[in-house]
């Protein structure tokens, strides 16, 4: 008899993938190009991780692995790209009020005159 296994809930987009960069977001802002980078990068190296230590997707796999290298550093890892995420997050969503509010400012002016 099998064991059922755990589902796990569809991961939310990121916001880089639901809006992809636009020259124009760049020459608004370019710190944009950079945290889309440094997402790509988490992600990546997130599944690179995963893929090293099969046992942290799965506790009781198929076949055994030996502990590899880094063992003791994943949690870690995972705990700070999390942070790092939730950062970039706020960063975009800061980003995205300024730039609203600047809108905002330019909508107004143009009222004035």
């Amino acid at each position: 008899m099998t064991t059922p296994r755990r589902t796990r809930r569809a991961r939310e987009d990121h916001p880089a993938t639901l809006h992809p960069l636009s020259p124009f977001d760049v020459m608004d802002t370019p710190e944009l190009a950079a945290l889309a980078l440094l997402e790509h990068a988490i992600d990546v190296a997130r599944i690179a991780i995963l893929a090293q230590h099969i046992g942290l997707l799965d506790p009781d796999p198929p076949c055994r692995r030996d502990p590899k290298p880094g063992d003791e550093l994943t949690t870690p890892f995972f705990t700070s790209a999390h942070a790092l995420t939730i950062v970039i997050r706020r960063y975009r969503a800061a980003v995205a009020q300024a730039v609203e509010l600047d809108a905002e400012r330019g909508r107004r002016s143009d009222d004035d005159v």
